[in-house]
Order: structure tokens, then sequence, then C-alpha cells
């Protein structure tokens, strides 16, 4: 077994669920156990975090959007398999990519540890999708406004995130061990991602040991 220790830090962890920051991704091909992870709200007011894993293997296939003008914010492609409610992520696409959210572009996937959207799929049909903010308007059919143009270069992938804690409350001045005393296993290309109820009020610190078998 390898004894590569590292810390991974996030200072100021995003407030958007739909942008959440991405604390740490594990290199292909090896694997990391997560000995302790810790929460601190450094803001004037309690905070509330949430704590996901991203497990690469259980992810959707690659979905190539087919090259045409946006129209009543609708993402065509060939065939997609999604359901409504699916998390889907842009994850490859031309740079930089032409689709907009409400006139701004959509960030490509790996362009920022707090850059990478996460969105809800509303199914038209079998070939076309919408993306809705939350998987509450996804249910409710309300989609976001985008337009611009994509391509066969624009890829979606529909995402498994499970949580390890959600909205766990932090007083003020207070810490969260969300991992502490047990171990957590993340495999290749698994990613440990949170987010918080205000914007620069929370840090996290991951201390972790990579490239285990």
């Amino acid at each position: 077994m390898a004894n590569n220790f590292y810390n991974k830090i996030a200072q100021n962890v995003s407030a958007d669920h739909n942008v959440p920051t991405w604390l740490y991704s594990v290199p292909t091909s090896k694997k990391t156990i997560v000995i302790e992870l810790d929460v601190a709200n450094r803001s004037s007011s309690s905070q509330v975090i949430s704590v996901l894993i991203d497990d690469f293997t259980a992810r959707g296939s690659n979905i190539a959007s087919t090259a045409a003008a946006i129209g009543t914010n609708t993402i065509v492609t060939a065939t997609h398999g999604f359901s409504t409610g699916d998390r889907i992520r842009l994850t490859n696409a031309t740079a930089p990519t032409t689709i907009l959210n409400g006139g701004v572009a959509i960030p490509v996937a790996g362009s920022g540890a707090v850059a990478d959207p996460v969105f809800f799929a509303i199914v038209v049909n079998a070939t076309s999708f919408k993306l809705a903010s939350t998987h509450a308007n996804a249910i409710a059919g309300t989609a976001l406004t985008v337009t611009g143009n994509h391509d066969a270069n624009d890829i979606w992938n529909s995402y498994a995130f499970t949580y390890i804690v959600r909205d766990a409350p932090i007083p003020i001045g207070g810490a969260l061990k969300v991992i502490a005393g047990q171990k957590l296993v993340l495999e290749a290309t698994d990613s440990l991602i949170i987010h918080s109820s205000a914007a620069n009020s929370v840090d996290a610190i991951a201390s972790i040991l990579e490239d285990v078998s």
C-alpha cells in the first residue's frame, strides 16, 4: 500500500447546489481513503452544509448533442435515455461552449473548482430534454432559459450523487466532523462535493490517503 497523505482544502465553499464546490476528485486508476473531513463555520450566523459523493462508475453513458441551434430551451440529441429529475452535467464542449443559460455560457466540467453546474433533466421526448435548476423544478416542468448552439462536441452525462450528510447544521464558531473515526473509500475518478447555505461562510478540509490497494 502506498502512503501518499494529502490535505485537500476548500475555502469559501459554494452556496449554490447547482454549482457546488468539487473538494476532491480521485485520479484515474487510483483509490483513496478519506480519513477525516472537517467543515468549519467562520461566519457570524449558523450555516447548513451538504456533502456528496459523485460515483463515477454509476454515471450514465456519454450523450452527445446534435448540430443545431437551441430552440425553446431544448437540447437535442440522437437519443439520451434520461428520466425527468436526473442530475446532468456538461462534461465536454467546444471551447468556449456556446450553450447559454440566461445569456451566460455554461462552464465545461473541469474548468474550475467552483465552475461546473449540475442541472436536472426535463425529458421532452426520447431525443430532446430541457434543463431545470432543481429537482422540484424538473418535476414541475419549469425549465431554464437556454439559448445558443450545440453540436457533437457537447457531451452530457447523468450523475450518480449520493449524500454523506444533507442539510447538516453548523453553529456560529463551530465545526462539523463529517468523517472522523470511520473511513470512506473513494474509487478511481470518484469526487467529493460540498455546498453550504451561504457564500463565503464555510471552509472544508479533507485528510486523505491516496493510491491505496
